[in-house]
Parts: C-alpha cells; structure tokens; sequence
C-alpha cells in the first residue's frame, strides 16, 4: 500500500496541499496526547537535543496558549516544499536516519497536522543556517483551510542557534482539557519516549518545567530476546522491553523500530489494575512494516502475529511472576492464622499451578476489600475454601464468585478471572477433571460388570442402557447420540432426517414392513467433516447383560440387523457407512471362532463387498481396555491418580445411584 503523493503549488507567499478533505480528517482523528506527542518526534527527527513545551495559563488555571520549542536544525527554507509541504512524499522515506544518524519517527510529513488538534491556528517559526548565517521565516496554518500554508520570505536573523518554536492558539477546549494535568502528561509522554530517552542520553524534554526523566517512573526494566519460527518454519526474531512504572496503570504496547522510536501505540493484552507497564516490541518485521507502509494492516502478515503472540506470552510469564511474588507474603499470613486451604506441599504440577492462581486471588481479594481482611475468621475461611473448590473442579466458576460473593468491582473480576482464562491452567484443571471422571468411570463400570455384587443382577436396559447414555465418549469422540431403544423402522425414519430426506419418509408404509422390527439398544452418528459434508458413519449398539455369555442365538440377532439395512432400499447405502457392534461380558468358543479370522480385524464376524456394513463383537473387557489406554498417557501426563475400583465405583455410585441395583 502506498499513500497517494500531494502536488504541491507555490503561489507567492503561500503552500496548497491538494489532498482529499477525508484524508485530512483522518489525520486529524488522533488523541491530543498523540497530538503533542507527533510534534515533539517532529523536533526530536530534526536532531534536537531539547524540546520545551510551555502551556500558557489564565487565571483559572486553563490552558490558553501552547508554546513548543527546539533546538534541532530547523526547516530549510529552499527545501520546503520537500520538507513540510509534501505529505506522503517526505525526505524521510529516502534517508531513515536523520543528519547525526538518529533513526527518523515520522516519513509521510502527517506530524504537524497533530497541532491542528489542540488548536484552530498553528504557526511555526523557523531557525536554519545557510551559507549567509541564521536566517528566519515563519509557517501559518489554520483549521478553515488545512490545504494552504502561508510562508513568509527568509530574512537575516540575530539567533544564536537553529531550531523551530510552534505556537498553538485558538485552542481546542475539549482537547486541551486531556493534557492540562501537568503531572499525569508527563508520566504520559513518558511512557511513550522511555526507550528513546534512554538511549539518547543527551537528548531533553521538558514539559511546562518538568523535565521528563524516565529512571524516576521506573520500577523494573527487562529485556527479553524474542526466536520463534512461524507456519513456514522462517526464524522470527525480536526485541521485547517491558517498562514497570511506579505509579499509574498503564498496560500498553509500543511498536518500535530497533532503536525504540515508537510508531504504533496498541493495548498489551495483559488485564491488569497493579501490573503498570509499557512494553516495547522491537523487530526488523515492525521496520519493514513501516517502511512498507503496512503498519495499519499488520495482523495480515503471519510473522507479525507470531511476534505479537511471542511478546504477550512474555508479558504474561512477568505478570504470574510479579502477582505470584506479592501473594507469597498473603500466603505465610494465611498459614499462620491457619486460614490457608491447602495443606502440605503441593504433590503435582497441577496442584502447583493451582495454588498460584489462589495465592495471587487471595491477595487481589485482600487489595481490593480492605474491609475483607477484617471479616471473622470462619467467614474467611468460608470463602477461600469456595475459591479453592471453584479452582479445583470448575474454573468457569470463579468469575461468578468474584462477582456474586465477594462483590468485586468489574475492572478487577476481569483481572483476576483472565489470570486463569488467558494461560493454559484453566484448560489443564478442565482436563484433569474430564480425564479423571472417565478414569474412575472405566474402573466403577469394571466393577459393575465384572464384581459379583452387580454381575448378576445388572439389567440391560433399564439400567446398563441408562448408564452408558452418559458417558457416548466410550465408543468414540468423533460420535454423537442419534437415538437408544427404538425400532428398525424409527431408526429409519431418524436416518432419513439426518439425511434432509424428509419427503421419502412420508411416502413410506411402515407399517408393511416386517423386517426392522427389531429394536437396539444405543445408536449414534459421526458425520464427515473433510469435504464431504453429507457423509456419514452410523454406529449401532447391542447390550447384552453382565449374566448373558453371548452365543450364536445373539450373533444372529445382531446379523438380522445388519441384513434388514442392507435389504431395506430405503437405508441409504452409497453416503453411509454402517457399524453395528455385539457387546457382552463373555463370549463362548462358537463366538470367539468367528471373531478371531484370518484377514479379519480380531472381533469384526462381517464386512460386505462395498465396505459399508460392518458387524462387530466384542467383549467389555476389550473396550475398556481400550478406552483406558487411550487416556493413560493424558494420566500420565496430568498425573492423576486413581488408587482402585472401589474409587471408580464410588464416584460411579454418586452419579448414576438410580441406575445401580441395591
């Protein structure tokens, strides 16, 4: 992208700019901060080593006028069509580094609009040396025409040094009204000239008699070297600079080039009221885009995320660490007035990083309702008790405590509810807890099926069928529930819905056909998702119970299910495939003969032609042996726990009491 180029004329004392009146408002749609900001990077491109802002005052204490003086080299006058006029055309895109090789801020000439922010009349008064000396002229702007500059002829001039003095008049109150607080403005620009300043020693800006003196803000300064690689396997490389400031709270992002003159203000990311920072990404990407003039539409290019992602996650790491360091003193108070949730140290990785996230809530908690470490000490430990268990079993619950018990303002229910949305933690104790259940689910349903307090009493459907319709995950993530406990003929009629096929289901006498009344148990569907959108896999389910040893008499039964699909013309055939699995506790020798084939997959007795009907058996055993191998190594991983079945079936008892005999 490059910005169109403006056509300059010199009409004897005056400079027209022909550029479009929405570019100029474009231009003029900055923040009065950036504003001043624009017109001290102006001075600062043009070598000086000190900028003065002085703000006039009435007697209330209102801004009237802006004065903002340098010393740099001034504006050449027989350049200055090239220099001040241009917009999009500046000397600065060409040369990049300025005469005693500072690296420029600016390049397109949009920085002196930023006076036309603060105020309606704008004029400038020039300080250069030519080959007769110091001479002088003077630029004129004004809001009712932002084309045209009016220019006064050179003249001799007595000045002992070069530089260019701004004066903003006819202000803006609304806009000037956002830089009035001297102190606040100050700790503003800082933020923003930080790295430039201390990188340039000898450079000074002084802001209505207060120099701007970054060493006296900062709390902490670390450097970070940023080495990723994106999709493409390029190396992706950076600078990140992070900024603590005493006071204030700031959470803001600099791009900058490798010399840290900033050229895009963004929010860091990181939610946070005590955790006052400026982060400064430093890269040869961030030049490029400037150069190229792609800044505005950085998010496009995959390099640039990478490094953007890469410096949050730093700026994350550093806010866990500064948070984890306060709450540690919380910590040993808790512990004494034998308050603290936790006891012992923590055995996991997990239990670890759960424990940080409580430590740095509980002092959050305790920075925010002064009045709470007052409170009785059962009805704290009441509530650190909830806040562990919303920790431990359900994190999505710790916004709703932060906002329904302890009554946190908005601002800090944000803050400390993304300590735990925005890092992994939250997904790691969703996880655990998932696999967990399914583990102790795995070792309750071995001792239902196999203990002899359940083996022989255990019904197929009124309660196996039940408690299997809560946990479909068994037989395959990629399923879901299509119907349980229904006739061939309904299992048709939910095929032909599945399948948008409605109108053929309505020309169809059910009740002539004899061969599908017969009713499985579980029946679940998986539809593809890889390009084929209207194809799918159907999953069928025979439960035999725990006392039935499974001979041909259920063989036939499950092969009269599979035949009456494939006989019936109204079972789609050539976008479906069919799989109809025999699950029992044992199988006799007439059954494990079949099952185990050469050429066969073991427990597959049919497969046709087309490949789209397939009947297997199988024993419980098998599957859960299966089910369990796929999670162990998330077990081991996650480093769960699981003692024995008697632990599986209590947790078994406790959700499915209604489904388990006496």
């Amino acid at each position: 992208m490059k910005i169109e180029g403006m056509i300059i004329v010199s009409l004897l004392d005056q400079l027209e700019v022909k550029v479009t009146n929405d570019y100029l408002n474009k231009l003029l749609r900055i923040t009065p901060l950036k504003a001043l900001s624009e017109l001290i990077w102006n001075a600062l491109d043009a070598d000086a080593t000190e900028v003065c802002v002085e703000f006039e005052r009435n007697l209330l204490g209102g801004i009237e006028h802006i004065y903002l003086a340098d010393n740099g080299h001034g504006i050449n006058y027989d350049e200055i069509t090239q220099q001040f006029g241009k917009l999009g055309e500046s000397h600065k895109v060409k040369q990049k580094h300025s005469p005693s090789g500072r690296r420029y801020h600016g390049k397109h000439g949009q920085g002196r609009f930023g006076g036309f922010v603060l105020g309606n009349r704008v004029e400038w008064v020039s300080v250069s040396k030519s080959t007769q000396g110091f001479v002088e002229f003077n630029i004129q702007g004004h809001t009712s025409e932002l084309k045209v500059f009016k220019t006064s002829s050179p003249i001799g001039t007595l000045a002992s040094h070069t530089g260019v003095n701004v004066q903003i008049t006819e202000l803006l109150n609304d806009k000037v009204d956002d830089i009035s607080d001297k102190l606040k403005l100050v700790q503003d620009l800082t933020t923003i000239f930080a790295p430039y300043l201390l990188a340039y020693k000898d450079v000074n800006i002084i802001i209505d008699g207060l120099k701007i003196e970054p060493q006296n803000h900062i709390q902490h300064i670390i450097d970070y070297d940023i080495c990723e690689v994106d999709n493409d396997n390029n190396s992706v490389d950076g600078k990140l600079k992070v900024i603590e400031w005493k006071k204030g709270s700031y959470k803001n992002l600099y791009l900058c080039n490798r010399t840290g003159v900033a050229y895009e203000e963004e929010n860091s990311g990181i939610k946070s009221v005590s955790f006052s920072h400026t982060a400064y990404l430093q890269s040869e990407i961030i030049d490029r885009l400037w150069d190229e003039n792609e800044i505005e539409f950085r998010e496009l290019r995959a390099d640039y995320n990478v490094l953007r992602e890469a410096a949050e996650k730093k700026l994350r790491e550093l806010q866990r660490e500064r948070l984890a360091a306060e709450a540690s003193k919380e910590v040993r108070k808790l512990k004494e007035e034998k308050i603290y949730p936790y006891q012992g140290s923590p055995k996991t990785a997990i239990e670890e990083a759960e424990r940080q996230v409580f430590d740095i809530c509980a002092v959050k908690i305790n920075q925010y309702l002064p009045e709470f470490s007052k409170s009785a000490k059962g009805s704290k430990e009441m509530t650190y008790r909830l806040l562990k268990e919303a920790l431990q079993t359900n994190p999505d619950s710790l916004r709703f405590i932060l906002k329904e018990v302890l009554k946190l303002p908005a601002e800090q229910q944000d803050e400390l509810a993304s300590i735990l949305e925005r890092t992994s933690l939250k997904s790691i104790i969703n996880t655990t807890k998932l696999i967990t259940d399914r583990i102790m689910f795995l070792t309750g349903l071995e001792e239902v099926l196999y203990g002899d307090d359940f083996h022989k009493r255990l019904k197929e459907r009124s309660q196996l069928h039940k408690i299997l319709l809560g946990e479909l995950w068994l037989f395959g993530e990629q399923y879901v529930y299509g119907y349980d406990d229904i006739s061939l003929k309904n299992v048709l009629k939910k095929h032909l819905q599945l399948l948008g096929r409605d109108e053929i289901a309505k020309t169809i006498d059910f009740s002539s056909i004899k061969s599908l009344n017969d009713i499985p148990d579980i029946g679940l569907h998986q539809q593809y998702n890889f390009g084929q959108a209207d194809h799918f896999e159907n999953l069928v389910i025979e439960l035999k119970r725990p006392s039935c040893v499974i001979g041909q008499e259920e063989i036939s039964q499950i092969e009269r299910y599979a035949f009456a699909i494939e006989d019936n013309e109204y079972f789609d055939k050539e976008k479906t495939k069919w799989k109809i699995v025999l699950l029992g506790i044992k199988l006799d020798r007439f059954v494990l003969k079949k099952a185990m084939q050469d050429g066969r997959a073991n427990g597959l007795i049919y497969k046709n032609q087309d490949g789209n009907m397939e009947v297997w058996v199988k024993e419980w055993n098998q599957v859960i042996q299966e089910a369990k191998g796929k999670h162990r190594f998330l077990k081991e991983r996650l480093e769960l726990q699981v003692k024995d079945n008697e632990e599986g079936l209590e947790y078994l008892r406790n959700k499915y009491i209604e489904y388990l005999p006496d």
